[in-house]
């Protein structure tokens, strides 16, 4: 009960208005205040809550989704974070897709980000995965791409969608030129494979005109948005 999910809203720069969000998991204690997930998630995973947690997760944001019908207020997508046990289960698309099925909600109207350290883990598992819900018109992202390994072979290998750049990344490039030259090389370079890149983390003007620049497709920051509620964000989406 003390979980809450919040949706940031990502900004399509070829389209001209927002037509995604991302599903982010929040945790809040009275007596040790806000929780991160890089705190809680890594305990979840250690102590078997993981596929719990997931599940609330992908079942509140398919409610959330089909109840309001995010698509009429033009909304194309809402990306759901996997975490590295998810991608683990054998048939993990079995479950998703009995949610959704629940929900009766198009299979499109998902996307599931997926760290690259989750890839590599879960590996043929996670493909397996993926290829049966690509089959079935879902999405998926590489997320928080330009932190750890960063590794070319991961974008090889899986079929992603979209690519979400680190916002540890963009922000280098701002004042460090040798930063600024690999953004727009990963930039060049991931649009050249056919998936389009995702600039997080985007807080002023100076990196939004930069990631315009470099030919990013889309914008998520607090530039734009914080997480809102599902309150906020549905009137968010209703301007």
């Amino acid at each position: 009960g003390s979980f809450d999910i919040v949706y940031q809203p990502i900004y399509s720069i070829d389209k001209g208005g927002y037509t995604s969000c991302e599903a982010l998991l929040r945790l809040s204690s009275d007596e040790l205040g806000d929780i991160t997930p890089d705190e809680f998630i890594p305990l979840a995973e250690k102590n078997g809550l993981a596929l719990q947690i997931g599940n609330f997760v992908f079942k509140e944001v398919c409610k959330f989704v089909a109840t309001n019908k995010l698509w009429e207020k033009g909304i194309e997508n809402v990306h759901v974070n996997l975490s590295v046990i998810q991608c683990m289960q054998e048939k993990l698309y079995e479950l998703l897709f009995d949610i959704m099925d629940h929900y009766e909600l198009d299979y499109k109207f998902i996307d599931l980000d997926v760290s690259e350290t989750s890839a590599i883990m879960a590996n043929e598992t996670l493909l397996r995965n993926m290829n049966v819900m690509l089959d079935h018109g879902m999405s998926f992202s590489l997320d928080n791409y330009g932190t750890g390994l960063s590794n070319t072979n991961t974008l090889v290998k899986y079929p992603f969608k979209y690519v979400k750049l680190d916002k540890t990344l963009v922000k280098a490039a701002v004042n460090d030129e040798k930063a600024r030259i690999i953004l727009h090389k990963t930039v060049s370079m991931v649009k050249d494979l056919d998936m389009m890149v995702v600039a997080e983390g985007v807080e002023d003007m100076g990196e939004y005109d930069m990631v315009v620049y470099l030919g990013c497709n889309y914008i998520q920051g607090f530039m734009f948005s914080n997480p809102l509620s599902p309150e906020d964000y549905i009137r968010f989406a209703n301007k």
